[in-house]
């Protein structure tokens, strides 16, 4: 990500992600009790028609990099890395909840686990298009509590019994992230960037000439480099990541590294990942 695309990202999605929220607000601007320090009267404004924020009490303000280095004493660099996340992060369209994994650790509780059955949780697989999920086992109802707050979601296991949880207002991890490796003693490994993709190709499963092979999710495509040992297990290696810049660097990546790897991103030619495809009724075929 670079500073243009950077400063594109929603300040109020930042600040929201932060557990900030405004005290007033009208049509063009929020307030907000300062998040540099603490304060009974909200001195931090929030433009959102520019996208810009000025806090009245530092008597600093600027675009969203100004205020990630403000609030983390980051880098231009670190604050950059740091925003990338919020590309996915907030996707949805009514994001109102999320938290970095590496605060969760000590504020976050699993009250239980359970087969999916809440009728929110069915209705947002339902939007996602994802109608066969019964058999998944890694596809669970998540009960848990953030900061003594009370939250549920589908959640999805990873290999190091964390958990990926996702709802129609959250995208964040409970435990240690991981990649998430399904074996069906296959020796063709196919490889997603996150588990809606490997919901969706479950759906469409049957109407493709595609025979049973074993699944690598990376949850993070970060996590590929870390685990690449993996690969060398299999004969065939079928890469499904994104259709982006990220997902064209590891791309080439592997299939530098792996003659039997095969770039299969035809499939979803035209949209991001296969799950978008599926949701907006693109053709997908071999």
């Amino acid at each position: 990500m670079n500073s243009t695309q950077a400063r594109e990202i929603s300040i109020e999605k930042v600040l929201q992600n932060l557990g900030c929220e405004p005290t007033k607000s009208n049509e063009n601007e929020s307030w907000y009790l300062s998040p540099f320090r603490i304060e009974k009267t909200a001195s931090f404004k929030l433009n959102r028609k520019i996208n810009r924020w000025f806090d009245h009490g530092e008597q600093k303000g600027g675009n969203v990099i100004d205020f990630v280095i403000q609030k983390f004493g980051f880098s231009v660099n670190e604050a950059l890395s740091y925003l990338e996340k919020f590309d996915t992060f907030f996707s949805f369209q009514k994001q109102i909840f999320e938290t970095p994994t590496k605060e969760l650790n000590s504020t976050n509780h699993i009250e239980k686990i359970i087969p999916v059955q809440h009728v929110a949780l069915i209705q947002y697989l339902k939007s996602r298009q994802i109608h066969n999920s019964k058999n998944i086992e890694q596809l669970k109802e998540i009960h848990y509590t953030i900061n003594e707050k009370n939250y549920f979601a589908l959640g999805f296991q990873n290999k190091s019994q964390g958990w990926e949880i996702r709802s129609k207002y959250a995208k964040i991890c409970l435990g240690k992230k991981d990649i998430s490796l399904i074996h069906n003693e296959s020796k063709t490994l196919r490889i997603y960037e996150g588990f809606f993709d490997y919901l969706s190709i479950i759906q469409i499963q049957e109407n493709l000439i595609m025979e049973e092979s074993d699944y690598l999710i990376l949850n993070s495509v970060a996590l590929l480099v870390k685990n690449i040992s993996v690969l060398s297990d299999y004969d065939f290696i079928e890469l499904y990541l994104d259709n982006d810049t990220t997902g064209d660097k590891y791309t080439s990546l592997i299939m530098g590294k792996f003659e039997n790897a095969k770039d299969c991103r035809a499939l979803f030619h035209g949209f991001k990942d296969l799950n978008e495809c599926l949701v907006n009724g693109g053709e997908i075929k071999d």
